[in-house]
């Protein structure tokens, strides 16, 4: 048997591991992309949960935020923007999630269902000028401004 046989075996042998080995990594991939999106969703559920408990501590003021009702004064204005950034943060965390494609679909628009809402109060106004606001990335930025424009549409 000459070198170049010996290399041709060598060849189809290593073809034959590597089919195996690639199958291998792949669903290694996969079991790795679901424990992602299960720490995500648990992170998320975590976020949503630590939000909830601040909104109980507050909801004198964010039930004025939510009914769009005038605060009373200065404090309480600071107060509501602060908690109407609280919640813009969270659901921003949710929309960069889902377009990173961790966050199931329905989830995000759970979330997506209420803002149009929340956009269409007299706390964004307030809110939207704000560094607070400005700290938020673009992309969702442009999303709760069109989501305004439709609301103001209607």
């Amino acid at each position: 048997m000459e070198l170049s046989d010996l290399a041709s075996i060598a060849e189809i042998i290593g073809l034959v591991a590597l089919v195996p080995s690639l199958i291998y990594v792949g669903l290694q991939i996969r079991k790795g992309n679901r424990e992602i999106r299960a720490a995500t969703i648990q992170s998320t559920l975590s976020s949503e949960m630590e939000m909830i408990a601040v909104l109980t501590e507050n909801a004198a003021v964010w039930d004025k935020v939510v009914t769009g009702e005038p605060l009373s004064d200065g404090v309480e204005t600071r107060k509501g923007i602060l908690l109407f950034k609280l919640f813009m943060t969270d659901s921003e965390n949710w929309y960069l999630q889902f377009k990173a494609g961790f966050l199931e679909s329905q989830v995000w628009e759970s979330r997506l269902g209420v803002l149009p809402e929340l956009v269409s109060l007299p706390i964004f106004e307030i809110w939207r000028p704000t560094l607070g606001a400005r700290n938020h990335s673009a992309d969702f930025l442009e999303l709760l401004d069109n989501l305004a424009d439709r609301a103001s549409d209607v």
